[in-house]
């Protein structure tokens, strides 16, 4: 099985070193707004959550994809990655994903996407205090998964019902 990005939402600080280090990995810039990790903070109880893609095994983005191409599963790295060539900028992508992990490059007008830099990502190998693990998926995964998402949701609407 493919490894990806587990979040420590314990552990992050939001410093957005991954934020960084991802937008200057991918386009030599320390730009926030470039990079494929979004570090989120919901200000009532300053807690933070990065923000990266899942990588899916039956991924709500390919299927949602009228392109048959445009997003594909590398098969070393496991990473689910836009090939340019054959995506058409719908953001249909972007709606489908449950996380909102999904990005899209208003420059180029595609799809953008966390490709876990060739199986080596560079948040990970920033990420000061450890809240990025890049690592096998567990059994345990899945229920912690679902226990950050559910954190996730109900952050966001206590904001929203502020």
């Amino acid at each position: 099985m493919s490894k990806f990005i587990e979040v420590d939402l314990e552990k992050c600080t939001a410093c957005r070193l991954c934020e960084f280090a991802c937008s200057t990995h991918h386009f030599n810039e320390i730009n926030p707004a470039k990079s494929r990790i979004k570090v989120s903070i919901v200000s009532k109880d300053f807690f933070y959550y990065p923000n990266v893609c899942q990588q899916c095994g039956k991924a709500p983005c390919v299927e949602a994809c009228p392109q048959d191409e445009a997003l594909q599963r590398n098969e070393k790295t496991g990473a689910i990655e836009v090939n340019a060539d054959e995506c058409i900028g719908c953001r249909m992508c972007l709606r489908a994903c449950p996380f909102g992990a999904m990005g899209f490059d208003t420059n180029e007008k595609l799809a953008d996407k966390c490709d876990l830099c060739g199986g080596e990502p560079e948040c990970v190998k920033h990420c000061f205090y450890g809240a990025l693990v890049f690592k096998e998926p567990e059994k345990t995964v899945f229920d912690m998964n679902r226990t950050y998402a559910n954190k996730v949701k109900d952050a966001y609407l206590q904001e929203v019902k502020e």
